[in-house]
């Protein structure tokens, strides 16, 4: 693909932009912020603060729902402009009538910090988090109840099929959101659409029981920082193994960060996941199944610091494809691992 020079300078200044300000800002702070209307189940008694719909949506575009759970001690409003930032990097989203769903942690005594209540799944034995740490297995199952509860009232509310559920969380959320999404062994339940952890885990990993056709219905996305501090990145790697190993299609990308949650790469990539598991026919730049996000191996391809970072970034944004393992492809090439 050839660039003309304004091209490349309306590229960086656009992804400069951004990137300003998810480094200075909590996740979505770069697009204007909105208020969150009340989804309430007339069904049950529980307020699910967050779901809302596209503004542009209506009735004749497929429906869609992307339930994200929020990490230990955070709450919704950390998460809630994915509403507005997904629908921007990938406009293709914004032509489905999606239901954004924010759902609260409720307070819960944390072990590890001294039995202090705070906005939680479950409770947390052990800090950092490695592959040998303490699962609270009752915690672990409300949670997984409270998710149940929301798919069904958008199935009976919305008439949104689970099946055209996206479920993803980050840390805390993203174990809750595996657990809910895998273990899925109810009579007559419906494999979601898609899976999404940010820097979580794979808990109850001696008790894994995913069946056949939520592995192969339900692809899963993670993202992991290598230099996680709170969630050790080796639980990325056991994570994908033990899934994998059940046959589930795991996407893993690990980024040279540490627990964060602002990283525009990870946004981006999940924003091209979710495209490609709602979207029909989606436009996406193809992402290597297993990468790391890493400026300095993009050295290999030219002696310009400059052209490197600059080849970078539009591979960032998807103008170009980036291989970890061999720097640049050419445009929606599949990259040779």
């Amino acid at each position: 693909m050839m660039l003309s020079a304004a091209m490349v300078l309306l590229t960086i200044v656009e992804w400069s932009t951004i990137a300003t300000a998810f480094s200075t800002n909590r996740l979505g702070r770069f697009i204007s912020p909105r208020t969150v209307p009340i989804f309430h189940s007339a069904k049950t008694d529980e307020v699910i603060p967050g779901a809302n719909k596209n503004a542009t949506s209506n009735s004749s575009k497929d429906k869609a729902a992307i339930i994200f759970l929020h990490g230990l001690g955070d709450s919704p409003d950390g998460w809630a402009s994915l509403a507005e930032a997904l629908p921007n990097l990938r406009p293709s989203l914004a032509s489905l009538d999606i239901t954004y769903v924010f759902p609260p942690a409720q307070m819960v005594g944390i072990t590890v910090n001294g039995g202090e209540k705070m906005p939680g799944w479950f409770d947390v034995y052990d800090w950092p988090i490695g592959v040998d740490a303490k699962d609270d297995p009752k915690g672990l199952a409300m949670s997984v109840k409270r998710v149940e509860k929301i798919v069904t009232q958008l199935k009976d509310e919305e008439g949104i099929d689970p099946s055209r559920v996206v479920l993803g969380g980050f840390s805390q959320g993203g174990a809750v959101a595996i657990m809910a999404a895998y273990n899925r062994r109810k009579k007559d339940a419906i494999p979601f659409a898609g899976c999404i952890c940010m820097s979580g885990w794979l808990p109850m990993k001696d008790y894994l029981d995913v069946s056949e056709e939520t592995a192969q219905a339900t692809p899963l996305f993670w993202a992991h920082g290598q230099y996680d501090e709170k969630i050790l990145f080796e639980q990325q790697m056991y994570g994908v193994n033990k899934l994998e190993g059940v046959g589930v299609d795991v996407t893993a990308i690990s980024y040279p960060v540490g627990h964060e949650s602002s990283n525009f790469e990870e946004i981006d990539d999940m924003a091209g996941f979710l495209e490609a598991v709602l979207c029909p026919q989606p436009e996406t730049r193809k992402v290597p199944k297993y990468a790391q996000v890493d400026i300095e191996t993009a050295g290999s391809v030219t002696d310009d610091d400059e052209t490197n970072a600059l080849l970078y970034y539009l591979c960032a944004i998807g103008i170009q494809e980036y291989d970890a393992s061999r720097g640049l492809s050419t445009p929606y090439e599949t990259p040779a691992l």
